[in-house]
Order: structure tokens, then C-alpha cells, then sequence
């Protein structure tokens, strides 16, 4: 049995239309009022944040800077937590470790944590390699 030939025509045409309406609205041009909408520049500057340093075996030196800032420069017991200020942690933010542990110390971890006012937190670690450790550790926040 057969259909009949104008009847499925006419259903061809109207699903073509159907489809062809939710197309166009989406690959369409954008009216000349939204496009010349100025964009919202958000300028971010520095942000203040929590940093954390916690490690296993307590090194005999430990440098941790932020940009050109030194951040420590007494060591005390895990953990170490102190404020300071990231620069546009959108951006993302670079964090220079170095650590030197005394001889026969075995390779260890030290974890570096990141916390910016209004952002999830971020924690990093690293393990020490020979007693010492030079590594930049980057934070990135979307």
C-alpha cells in the first residue's frame, strides 16, 4: 500500500518549517540595539587573601613570594597562615616556593593553599626532592 503523494509533501514542508523557524532565531544577525551595547569592563585589582603553607617535616629555610613580595620570613609550626593581596586573581596568580630542609631529611611535602576573598579556595602540593625544593606554583580562578 502506498500514501498518497500531496499529503506527504505537505507533512515534508511542515516539518521543514518547523525546524526552519528555531533556526533562523539562532544563526539570525543580532538587532543593531544589542550590538551596540557598550560591554562592562570589569577591572579587577588586587584582592586580599587567605595563604596557607603546611608541610610534614619543618624546613630550615622557606621563602614564599607573591609577585615581588616576600611573604615569610619566620618559620613556626604547621600551619603558617597569614593575609596579604593577590594581584586580579582572575588572571590567575603565581606563587614562588623555595624550602631547604636540614640534611637526612627524607623528601617531603609541603602543601601551599590560596584562599582570595569571595573565590573557592585552591591548595597545591609539592613534593621536596634532595631536602630542597624551588618551584612557582600557579592558582588560577575562572
Amino acid at each position: 500500500m502506498r500514501g498518497f503523494p500531496p499529503i506527504q509533501i505537505f507533512l515534508l514542508c511542515l516539518m521543514f518549517v518547523v525546524l526552519a523557524v528555531p533556526l533562523s532565531h539562532l544563526t539570525g544577525t543580532v538587532s543593531v540595539a544589542k550590538a551596540a551595547a557598550p560591554a562592562k569592563v570589569v577591572e579587577e585589582k588586587s584582592v586580599k587573601a587567605l595563604v596557607r603553607v603546611r608541610y610534614a617535616h619543618r624546613p630550615a629555610k622557606l621563602s614564599v613570594k607573591i609577585g615581588d613580595k616576600e611573604q615569610i620570613t619566620v618559620i613556626e609550626d604547621t600551619p603558617l597562615e597569614w593575609r596579604t593581596s593577590l594581584p586580579s586573581p582572575r588572571d590567575g596568580a603565581d606563587v614562588f616556593v623555595q624550602a631547604t630542609w636540614p640534611e637526612g631529611t627524607p623528601d617531603t611535602a609541603l602543601t601551599l593553599e590560596v584562599e582570595p576573598d569571595g573565590l573557592a579556595s585552591r591548595s597545591e602540593t609539592r613534593w621536596s626532592s634532595g631536602g630542597t625544593m624551588d618551584e612557582v606554583i600557579t592558582f588560577i580562578w575562572k
